[in-house]
């Protein structure tokens, strides 16, 4: 069984996403949207478990990870979390999911990209302790 929290759905999210790789699946968009969720959730849950005396239910609300990886560069600067590659995977939660304009085919490149963006986010955060 899965705990609530943050960080275990997250592990739970990874654990699967490793899993479908291994069959050969090329649905692109949807694992670049399973990279932008795993990254997510453990941003979100390291920023729940530090801040502690500061609210951030607001970050935890959204779906902004540039803005959650600011915040815990800000508290923990040797973590030195990639910003810049976060809002680039951030881009995905949307734009590979749904209709519109903005719909965008994702390319083995661009998921491979999200997949070290994720896999880069994940080490570094693992290393708080």
């Amino acid at each position: 069984m899965i705990k609530n929290t943050y960080i275990d759905i997250a592990e739970n999210d990874l654990e699967y996403l490793e899993t479908v790789l291994k069959t050969g699946n090329t649905f692109y968009n949807q694992l670049a949207v399973q990279c932008q969720q795993v990254a997510e959730k453990f941003l979100k849950g390291y920023l729940d478990n530090l801040f502690l005396e500061e609210d951030v239910t607001d970050l935890l609300r959204k779906h902004n990870m540039k803005k959650i990886a600011a915040k815990l560069n800000e508290l923990k600067p040797d973590l030195k979390l990639d910003t810049v590659g976060l809002a680039y995977l951030t881009d995905f939660y949307f734009d590979a999911r749904y209709p519109g304009d903005d719909f965008y085919t994702v390319s083995k490149e661009e998921f491979e990209n999200c997949l070290a963006i994720m896999y880069d986010t994940v080490k570094k955060l693992k290393t708080i302790k």
